[in-house]
């Protein structure tokens, strides 16, 4: 709830200002590949770069249908949480960078191949 309440909150004033339409605008055509609107963007970063309760707490605003929420939570539990699990790969001496590419890469791949479905 730490992290979930804050995130929730500031993405409903981001939602309120417009900023959050401004930048799904700005992301809506990389986002379309994955048949999202590009507000969704915003849960997938904060997955990657703070925890996947950082993408909980942007998902209830963005208002998806049940397709982009399956592909949206498909693609954030394939890649979440980048910084530290790759510091934990970094720690165990493992090809981190392999691991971290190979982790979005296959989260990219399974987000444009539901996306066709």
């Amino acid at each position: 709830m730490k992290i979930i309440i804050p995130v929730y909150t500031l993405v409903y004033i981001l939602s309120i200002t417009s900023l959050l339409k401004m930048f799904g605008d700005f992301l809506a055509p990389t986002m379309k590949f994955f048949g999202l609107p590009g507000e969704s963007a915003l849960a997938l970063i904060l997955g990657n770069f703070i925890n996947i309760y950082a993408a909980i707490g942007v998902i209830p605003q963005l208002r998806l249908n049940s397709h982009q929420i399956t592909t949206l939570a498909l693609m954030l539990l394939i890649s979440h949480s980048q910084l530290l699990e790759t510091s934990v790969f970094i720690k165990l001496k493992t090809r981190f960078i392999f691991l971290l590419l190979l982790r979005i890469t296959i989260a990219i791949v399974v987000g444009l191949l539901f996306a066709k479905i």
